[in-house]
């Protein structure tokens, strides 16, 4: 993928999202770019970055997100999901403060655990994106 093709799955993804949020937040490291380029196309100023580190079999949310997300709409964004496990736990650690959370990223593969509430497609290969 190049990064006018990228341009173009983030335009199509974002003409799904019918309801823009408060809050844009992106997942360390895959979900930032597309978190970025998504805010520009809701016209969504307000952003922020959320790690989700792999310890073991677990995963963890190891930032903070300081602000007060207590009836926020926030828009989770990841790149792909693999197993989704990241997402699973960062919506939850939103959640707890508060917010309400919905997800998005472009594409899902079929051993993923959960499935974002907006994203293109189910692909069966891992997508080498333009910022790797």
């Amino acid at each position: 993928m190049n990064w006018e093709e990228l341009d173009k799955e983030i335009t199509t993804l974002s003409s799904k999202i019918n309801n823009p949020p408060d809050i844009i937040i992106g997942i360390v490291r895959g979900g930032l770019v597309p978190a970025r380029l998504l805010s520009s196309k809701l016209n969504v100023k307000t952003m922020h970055a959320l790690t989700v580190k792999k310890l073991g079999a677990e995963r963890k949310v190891t930032s903070e997100i300081a602000e007060d997300l207590t009836g926020k709409k926030i828009l989770l964004i990841e790149d792909m999901l693999e197993t989704g496990k990241s997402l699973i736990v960062a919506k939850q650690y939103l959640e707890t403060k508060g917010a309400i959370v919905k997800t998005a990223c472009l594409y899902i593969m079929p051993i993923s655990e959960i499935k974002p509430d907006y994203y293109l497609k189910e692909i069966n290969d891992a997508v080498k994106f333009p910022w790797e």
